[in-house]
């Protein structure tokens, strides 16, 4: 049973990362249109990851050049993943 969960939980993962890296390289392509389908879909679902990343960077005076809220976007969803892991394991 709390493989399963587990199994679910890592596939959830793994569909978000593949969502934030699909997000940085429409950023670096300026060519695309952000208004049609499937990158509008992509960008609204990763802002509500990224942009309250930014706004604390922001807020902090850490915002930059070059956009690193995909990389602390990365190290929290590990860190949230690994809680829910060891979570599972507790109560199962």
């Amino acid at each position: 049973m709390v493989y399963l969960i587990i199994e679910a939980l890592n596939l959830i993962y793994q569909a978000i990362i593949l969502l934030i890296m699909a997000r940085v390289i429409i950023s670096w392509i300026p060519s695309i249109d952000i208004y049609k389908e499937p990158v509008r879909t992509i960008i609204k679902f990763t802002d509500l990851i990224l942009e309250p990343i930014r706004n604390v960077l922001d807020r902090l005076g850490l915002l930059i050049a070059i956009d690193i809220s995909p990389i602390i976007a990365f190290l929290i969803l590990r860190f949230v993943f690994n809680i829910l892991i060891r979570i599972c394991f507790i109560i199962f």
